[in-house]
């Protein structure tokens, strides 16, 4: 992706602007998803994504993250890593008969079901910029896949207009990593087949721009406890048993968010992500 950019600055350079000044013109970048997955426990005690997202490295049983233990990054050797969803409930329901997560929402990113889109505007640089305006978008297929079984980069791509959009005014790009924080954001989970858009609340993502013109990052944020329970009691085809196992599940893995009294109302989430370089069409 980032000899799109370069691409469009060369470009851009070359169009008279009527100023006498060197000053480049911003220009925009854009990436399809192409792998996404939630991070999971990998090995034991480590997550393989995600961020510490309110401050507390907690222990099991501690009173902090209401008894929920934290995880340490398994790459990056971070402490307090909040991934609830990924080491606790999706394993669990899984276990209970649900199909494997990432595979369904892996299958609909190649048949162009699920494409997601992160869009930068308004970069000076394409190494540091201490504001770039960020979206996570959807966008519309299908996409052309290579004999790897991956999509392909460059390809253009609808604007979904039915989708939501999740956007930063202004996030920060450093040495070449984008992040972004405090926003909400949309983002798909299966739940027994079925497809429901959840809310990540008090979001954190990072981008990175890889030098092959790839994206790779992670997000994280905390999703409602209530608003996942009306979600999954909204699912039609699942009948009564399943929202009865899935609501205490997510009532004793809730580990952020506390009341005064000290019950948490959220649970945290971290996703694992790559793209590829894309266009929208205008």
């Amino acid at each position: 992706m980032r000899r799109l950019l370069l691409g469009l600055v060369a470009l851009l350079a070359g169009c008279p602007t009527g100023d006498d000044d060197d000053t480049a013109a911003a220009t925009s970048e854009l990436a399809v998803v192409t792998r996404f997955a939630f991070s999971s426990e990998e090995p034991e005690g480590h997550s393989t994504g995600g961020f510490d997202l309110d401050g507390i490295d907690s222990g099991d049983g501690s009173t902090d993250g209401c008894g929920i233990g934290d995880l340490v990054h398994a790459e990056t050797g971070a402490t307090g890593i909040d991934n609830t969803i990924g080491w606790k409930l999706l394993p669990a329901l899984e276990q209970i008969g649900g199909q494997a997560v990432g595979e369904l929402i892996q299958n609909a990113i190649l048949d162009g079901e699920l494409l997601l889109m992160l869009e930068m505007t308004g970069l000076d640089d394409p190494t540091n910029d201490d504001c770039v305006g960020f979206k996570l978008s959807r966008g519309i297929g299908p996409p052309m896949i290579g004999g790897d079984g991956e999509i392909l980069p460059d390809q253009t791509y609808a604007r979904d207009p039915d989708q939501p959009v999740s956007e930063v005014e202004c996030a920060v790009l450093t040495d070449g990593v984008l992040r972004a924080t405090d926003f909400s954001i949309r983002l798909p989970l299966s739940i027994f087949d079925e497809f429901v858009d959840v809310t990540l609340l008090n979001a954190v993502l990072e981008l990175h721009m890889l030098e092959d013109g790839a994206v790779a990052g992670e997000i994280g944020g905390g999703v409602d406890v209530e608003a996942l329970k009306a979600l999954v009691d909204s699912l039609d085809g699942i009948g009564d048993q399943i929202p009865a196992l899935i609501g205490p599940l997510l009532d004793i893995n809730a580990d952020l968010a506390p009341t005064a009294l000290g019950t948490c109302t959220q649970l945290s989430v971290a996703v694992d992500y790559q793209g590829v370089g894309a266009w929208f069409y205008d």
